[in-house]
């Protein structure tokens, strides 16, 4: 499918803002002009400017200032609107023009802080950034001309003027989405990766020298890279945080010790060697921090997990009730099978229909009877593991997350595979990217989550298989089950 035109026609726009040097040389310009009665005021200008970023906050506030402007305008763009077609509600008219000025007063804010954190962007960024700035001012100036325009009784001009207002707005925050969402500014830059989640040796003491930053690395195995991470000796303390500055990304190995934080050198963005929050610069984010010890002149490090961080820790595993803390249920082991058993025949299964499916002639009316079999399957698939085992092993697995959002995958490609001609070519490239979608599915859980369910012991996954057995029992006999799976089937495929 070709991308809409609208989006290529955008994105040759944007590329050729991103290419023109000529952009450079005002930009600078400015950027100069602002820095310079920054350095002259000191400390006081410095902390204006962290007001401005956000630093007290916690995250980027122009993002949130952007809204007032944008949501107001709109208001008073469709107020107008309503009155050019006719339709004046009572007060319409004068809503419009508060709003207008609300937003007005919200834009004055919204450039004051996407200012200052533009001067910390560079090339490309930085040229977008100017014609971001350059779209929103006109649609200022336009707004506030047609305040007094209307205040003054020219309601029409007034119109015209905020409406060509509204659309300098619109693609100033087109380039506004773009410089976020595209290129990431004002976004999280750190490596948040887990590990090392135990102590985990990294670097002999002596070899760290004091207000020195030294990189090491930890590695990740279930992303496979690399974790980088530096440590700071510092007034007879080792401090450890992400190497990679949550704001731009920058080296902040390569940084300096200054008042008790490690700066970084791209932007200047400080961050307090106890905590890891910035005390300063563009930066709103914290970084990564790392428990250090040091164990036999060795520097050893564990990642020091964060609010809201859903990791299973060896440490908290003894919370998951383990079977030796369960007597009364050791008398189960052996009976019966575990629940990674139990969903394993059940991807083998899986497995043969679409074997099934595939050795049926395409002609033949038992396709589509195997297809809505296979359709009931998956939902019985999806429905035990949510309700029985992804409960279960969510303490001691990170992959229950991910495997919903497979789930949700699975459903729109069975979905769409269900509305087609069992015997069309477009039923069997569907179908192959369904059994694709599925194999993915069942092969990461059988190569990652079951052997982690093993940290629930014996007895427990025991108990669990008879729980899953159980209620594949129920939603294959049940009338009621396979009438409403049936009915779901029958409106996937089309009335």
């Amino acid at each position: 499918m070709r991308r809409p035109r609208f989006a290529r026609t955008a994105d040759a726009g944007i590329g050729r803002i991103e290419t023109a040097a000529a952009l450079d040389r005002p930009s600078y310009a400015i950027e100069t002009a602002m820095a310079r009665p920054a350095q002259i005021a000191g400390r006081p200008a410095g902390k204006l400017g962290d007001a401005l970023h956000g630093n007290w906050f916690g995250h980027p506030i122009h993002p949130m200032l952007v809204t007032v402007p944008i949501g107001t305008w709109t208001f008073a763009f469709a107020l107008d609107l309503l009155a050019v077609l006719g339709i004046r509600p009572r007060g319409a008219t004068r809503a419009a023009e508060i709003a207008l000025k609300a937003g007005a007063a919200g834009a004055v804010a919204a450039a004051a802080t996407g200012l200052a954190d533009w001067q910390h962007v560079n090339g490309r960024d930085r040229r977008v950034g100017l014609v971001h700035a350059a779209a929103n001012s006109t649609a200022l100036a336009l707004t506030l001309t047609s305040v007094l325009l209307r205040e003054r009784g020219r309601v029409s001009e007034g119109r015209l003027a905020s409406a060509a207002g509204w659309a300098c707005m619109f693609l100033g925050g087109y380039l506004g989405g773009h410089m976020v969402y595209r290129r990431r500014i004002g976004s999280d830059h750190a490596d948040r990766s887990p590990e090392p989640r135990g102590f985990t040796p990294v670097l002999p003491l002596a070899e760290l020298e004091e207000d020195r930053p030294r990189r090491i690395e930890v590695w990740d195995d279930d992303n496979r890279q690399a974790v980088g991470v530096v440590l700071v000796r510092h007034k007879g303390h080792i401090q450890a945080m992400g190497a990679r500055c949550s704001h731009m990304g920058g080296p902040l190995d390569q940084g300096w010790v200054l008042d008790g934080a490690l700066v970084c050198p791209w932007h200047g963005s400080r961050y307090d060697l106890e905590t890891g929050w910035p005390s300063g610069g563009p930066s709103t984010c914290p970084q990564p921090r790392y428990q250090v010890r040091l164990k036999e002149g060795v520097v050893e490090i564990r990642r020091e997990q964060e609010h809201g961080d859903d990791v299973a820790m060896a440490a908290g595993l003894d919370d998951v009730v383990p079977a030796r803390q369960q007597p009364e249920r050791t008398h189960d082991t052996g009976q019966g099978r575990k629940a990674d058993e139990v969903l394993v025949e059940h991807h083998q299964l899986l497995r043969r229909l679409f074997e099934a499916i595939r050795a049926t002639p395409r002609d033949d009316p038992q396709r589509r009877d195997l297809m809505r079999t296979l359709a009931s399957e998956l939902e019985i698939h999806e429905h035990i593991e949510d309700h029985i085992f992804y409960p279960a092993v969510h303490p001691v697995s990170e992959d229950v997350p991910v495997a919903h959002s497979e789930h949700r995958q699975l459903a729109d490609l069975l979905a769409m595979t269900l509305k087609l001609n069992t015997a069309s070519p477009e039923f069997e490239e569907h179908l192959q990217a369904l059994h694709a979608a599925v194999d993915h599915h069942a092969g990461s859980e059988e190569r990652s989550m079951f052997r982690h369910a093993q940290r629930l012991g014996e007895a427990r996954l025991r108990e669990l298989g008879k729980a899953l057995e159980a209620m594949l029992e129920e939603q294959r006999t049940s009338r009621f089950q396979r009438a409403f799976r049936d009915l779901k089937i029958r409106l996937l495929e089309g009335l």
